[in-house]
């Protein structure tokens, strides 16, 4: 007893100060827990969360294309006279048969000209070949009944039957004749032939709208052959035209739903009409395919020409509950679970774990149904950071 007295007295400072630091640890443990566990409840508090509702989810496609007239059509000619004139303009509206240019035809009347003159003179020499055989099988016909008048005299018979065969082979001979030249009347020259082309030419010189639409390009120019004239879209049968990689075109069916922006800054809706049936290759080798959409709903606002983002509708779920994807985390046994908001006993938010399984998937929200979910309920947005902050607040819990 005196040896601890005395040890006391001769340390007695040392053991004050050993005394203080103990007290500060045991202060200083009590603090660092509190705090602790205040800064696992704010960040609790803090956790960012969602409602739970139900909607439509839909799995998509997207692809980019461009608008166009599903009734275009091309002003052209296979004539190689050149354009005298161009009556329209872009932007014109036109009707089916209107005159929409003119081709230059002066050499063509010449030439149909010079075949009129030259046709006119086969006529002639025609008409005349028919009335020389005519006259020839009349002279025929006057001879024989100048022999038939006259009869035999003093002509054997014999005679009289050989002048009578060569009279009625004389007649014959005209009426072949005739025949012969009645029929190189009526049978087209090679003349009249030449002429009824340039006429049917000469009345295709007027180049005609094949559609009704809106002028969209000039391709001719007045002085110069042009094989197209003008190119012609109706508006008001849009469509869409996109390019869809070969790696998902697979997922595309036609009949299917999609929904389309595009410049004028408003959601359209259509169908899936055609797929192609052969990829195109672009310049840099990927090869893509075809795919054009229906307009069912097209206004004022969207217009040829514009760019469009088409979003195929894949697959479809209406009245489902759905979240992003990273509201859904896994439980200790590989499940999937959300974490639903609760007030523990001392009245700070607590989440809680509630099975549930996923359907449907897109790229960033998943179908997930359970016997735990209601509709209304507060479920943490990120499941990850939610499942930290627990953790964080049970050791601050164990620590105290």
């Amino acid at each position: 007893m005196k040896k601890i007295v005395g040890f006391i007295s001769e340390h007695k400072k040392l053991l004050i100060v050993l005394a203080v630091l103990a007290v500060a640890v045991v202060v200083w443990q009590v603090y660092a827990g509190r705090a602790q566990a205040a800064a696992a409840q704010a960040m609790q508090a803090n956790v960012q969360t969602l409602t739970l509702q139900r909607g439509d989810l839909a799995r998509t496609l997207s692809a980019n294309g461009s608008v166009q007239s599903g009734n275009a059509a091309q002003a052209a000619t296979k004539l190689t006279y050149p354009v005298s004139e161009v009556l329209v303009k872009v932007g014109d509206t036109v009707a089916e048969g209107d005159v929409v240019a003119r081709l230059d035809t002066t050499d063509l009347d010449e030439q149909i000209k010079n075949l009129q003159a030259a046709l006119s003179a086969e006529k002639q020499q025609s008409d005349l070949a028919v009335a020389q055989a005519q006259r020839r099988v009349e002279d025929a016909r006057n001879q024989k009944k100048v022999y038939e008048d006259r009869g035999d005299g003093d002509m054997g018979k014999d005679a009289w039957d050989d002048l009578m065969r060569q009279a009625s082979l004389s007649i014959e001979d005209a009426q072949d004749a005739l025949r012969n030249a009645m029929l190189a009347q009526s049978t087209p020259s090679a003349t009249a032939q030449n002429l009824k082309d340039l006429k049917r030419q000469r009345s295709q010189c007027e180049i005609t709208a094949p559609a009704a639409g809106v002028i969209t390009e000039i391709q001719a120019v007045a002085g110069a052959p042009a094989t197209n004239i003008a190119s012609i879209e109706d508006p008001a049968a849009l469509e869409i035209m996109a390019q869809v990689r070969e790696y998902d075109v697979n997922q595309i069916q036609l009949g299917q739903a999609a929904t389309f922006t595009s410049g004028a800054k408003d959601v359209f809706h259509g169908k899936v009409t055609f797929i192609a049936p052969k990829a195109e290759l672009s310049a840099s080798g990927e090869a893509t395919y075809q795919v054009k959409f229906s307009v069912e709903d097209a206004s004022d606002a969207l217009r040829l020409g514009m760019t469009a983002r088409a979003k195929i509708i894949l697959e479809e779920k209406k009245g489902v509950f759905s979240v992003p994807l990273d509201t859904v985390g896994t439980s200790a046994e590989g499940g999937a679970v959300v974490y639903a908001k609760r007030t523990g006993a001392d009245g700070s938010a607590v989440f809680e774990p509630i099975p549930v399984t996923t359907g449907m998937e897109t790229d960033l929200a998943v179908e997930i149904s359970g016997e735990g979910l209601e509709e209304g309920m507060e479920l943490r947005s990120l499941a990850e950071a939610g499942g930290m902050g627990a953790a964080m607040a049970a050791g601050a819990m164990a620590e105290g």
